[in-house]
């Protein structure tokens, strides 16, 4: 196995606790084999459930004991996971996005008055 740091993959489709087990298991053979960075890009992903987003905090933070780093995020994947989340957890799974996420947040448009709402 080619063990040239860094190494990037990237993610399609939808990102919830399948696929991050998966991830999180190849990026233990990734490290196994000498591999010390990997970007998880996922600017593929077309829907990131709370387990997928737990999942890529976890590995960002240092979880398979190499350094992860996501790239690719964007507001639009986390849409249904904010959408239906239990008002109290808004807020903090905002941040958590916030984190992944290189760009501000979409803003959102009061359709009474037409500004936007902070």
């Amino acid at each position: 196995m080619d063990t040239e740091s860094p190494r990037t993959i990237i993610l399609v489709g939808a990102l919830g606790s399948f696929e991050i087990m998966s991830i999180a298991n190849y990026c233990d053979r990734l490290h196994r084999s000498g591999l010390t960075e990997l970007t998880l890009n996922m600017s593929a992903v077309t829907d990131c459930h709370r387990s997928g987003l737990d999942g890529l905090r976890a590995l960002a933070a240092g979880s398979s004991n190499m350094a992860v780093s996501v790239a690719g995020a964007n507001w639009g994947q986390f849409t249904t996971l904010l959408r239906t989340a239990p008002i109290l957890d808004v807020q903090d799974l905002c941040d958590a996005v916030r984190a992944l996420v290189q760009s501000a947040p979409p803003s959102v448009v009061d359709t009474a008055s037409g500004h936007a709402v902070a």
